[in-house]
């Protein structure tokens, strides 16, 4: 919930969050719209329209760049292979925003300076003070302006939202339930296997575990018999909300009083002892000051599956005309129109010379069709462009298919020559090599996959090593320390001082 997350977010983390719950699902696009920005004149040119509005190259860019930035935070460098499809991801963010935009604006949606000032002092109440707000905003490089000007695009998001929900009716109970919070520890008992026996055995040792617990020595037995991280903490797993754990675990903790101890629950991770030791109760200041926040997140959730229906129809009925050569491809190769794929990616490859992408993307739109020979030769023309494992493995695999296994042996061994370090990628091509009944080959790649190990025993040992020596200096820094306090004593207690 948002009101817990107070204190603990910086200012881009906030504003995508508030876009994400104050003004809907959608709302979080708007964070790719930072206002006019000087555009290259060569990135003015026209990717698409949607409904007659625009799409440069320079939003396409933009977008597909935050994409890309985001996907890697998270999964790490992506093959060039992939950016064709984040690009198509992004182009189809900026389709969707637009039509939202043009929806807002159809609406005559707008947002007053008065809820601007509301939206900005939510923010800057999440901070300690205002000063720690305008440094936290500095350091991530944005000014009050901009903040200024996405949270008005956050109102109107807001405002369309509740138009397409309406007012749906939230309860008392729903909302104190939404609130509510219990703190608990347990002790879990895994079975050994998925067999009945193994379950009934789980069951014996929880029930064992049972006959001693009391509040007193729970902590002790979840460190001695919990087979899971929190054993170390005594069992203790914080505060959990609604919603946020198994339903069997969930509905037994709710039900239990502070210091009270569960009998033994099954869920799917095993057998649980559960104990409460704290509540929060809907009640207090605290929890008015939240209420009406809460209670529209409920009617939000609630009306989410009619919101997705909406936007899907709305955006399924605008007049999207793409004029970007490789994302038409794309798009037809999703679509499974492998034959308009092979007439668009054609055109894209007589805008763009040299783009062993490209080249890779027709092969395969060739393969779908049962051009096996066209797919082959598109993907020599690729591994020519550009030296990328990923594609001397996909013309390895062509070539493999087509029973050329002197020409497949090849593009795999040049794959497995340009990653030595991908030790997951030299395993698949070993493995693909001995299939083939290429030993000599096998053999080569065998020995990548020796020297990459003996590489990281090389490493593993030189860390210990250091942290070795490191330990040592440690030591030799405590000991003279202690011979210099000695020295110091020794020196105050000479009677000639």
């Amino acid at each position: 919930m948002f009101y817990k997350m107070r204190d603990k977010m910086k200012v881009v983390v906030i504003i995508v969050v508030v876009a994400m719950l104050g003004g809907g699902l959608w709302a979080a696009l708007s964070y790719f719209f930072g206002g006019s920005q000087q555009v290259p004149a060569e990135a003015a040119a026209v990717v698409a329209t949607v409904n007659g509005q625009d799409v440069t190259a320079w939003d396409l860019y933009q977008v597909f760049m935050n994409q890309l930035q985001q996907i890697e935070a998270q999964q790490g460098a992506l093959p060039g292979r992939a950016y064709e499809a984040v690009r198509y991801q992004a182009l189809d963010l900026l389709v969707g925003s637009l039509v939202l935009n043009q929806e807002i604006a159809s609406r005559n949606l707008s947002a007053s300076k008065a809820e601007v000032d509301a939206e900005l002092q939510r923010i800057i109440d999440l901070f300690p003070s205002e000063d720690d707000f305008k440094s936290q905003l500095q350091a991530a490089g944005l000014t009050e302006d901009v903040l200024r000007s996405q949270l008005a695009e956050e109102v109107k998001y807001d405002k369309l939202t509740k138009e397409i929900i309406g007012d749906l009716p939230v309860s008392e109970e729903e909302i104190r339930q939404a609130y509510e919070e219990v703190r608990t520890s347990h002790i879990l008992i895994r079975p050994e296997g998925d067999s009945d026996e193994a379950w009934a055995q789980a069951e014996e040792q929880i029930r064992e575990v049972y006959t001693q617990v009391n509040a007193e020595n729970f902590a002790q037995l979840a460190e001695e018999y919990s087979a899971d991280g929190s054993s170390v903490q005594g069992g203790d797993i914080g505060f959990v909300p609604r919603g946020a754990t198994v339903t069997e675990y969930e509905e037994v903790a709710f039900s239990l009083g502070v210091g009270e101890i569960s009998e033994p629950v099954r869920s799917t991770y095993g057998y649980h002892i559960i104990m409460v030791t704290e509540r929060k109760e809907a009640e207090g200041e605290e929890f008015e000051a939240v209420r009406a926040q809460i209670e529209e997140q409920l009617r939000y959730a609630k009306g989410e599956k009619d919101l997705l229906a909406w936007f899907e129809e709305t955006k399924g009925a605008a007049d999207v005309v793409i004029m970007d050569y490789q994302m038409n491809g794309y798009k037809h190769m999703q679509a499974g129109e492998f034959e308009d794929a092979v007439h668009y990616y054609k055109l894209a490859l007589e805008q763009t010379e040299n783009n062993g992408y490209l080249n890779a993307s027709l092969g395969d739109a060739y393969y779908e069709l049962g051009q096996l020979e066209d797919a082959i030769a598109q993907y020599k023309l690729a591994t020519e462009a550009v030296n990328d494992y990923t594609l001397f493995a996909g013309l390895g695999d062509l070539y493999k298919e087509t029973e050329q296994f002197d020409e497949a042996a090849a593009a795999y061994l040049r794959a497995s020559e340009l990653v030595p370090n991908d030790i997951w990628t030299q395993l698949a091509l070993y493995q693909y090599l001995t299939d083939m009944e290429r030993p000599d080959d096998a053999l080569i790649v065998e020995e990548r996959i020796q020297a990459f190990q003996a590489r990281q025993d090389e490493y593993l040992k030189q860390l210990a090593e250091e942290q070795e020596a490191s330990e040592a200096g440690a030591e030799t820094e405590v000991e003279q320390d202690a011979v210099e306090s000695a020295e110091e004593i020794d020196g105050d207690s000479d009677p000639e001082n």
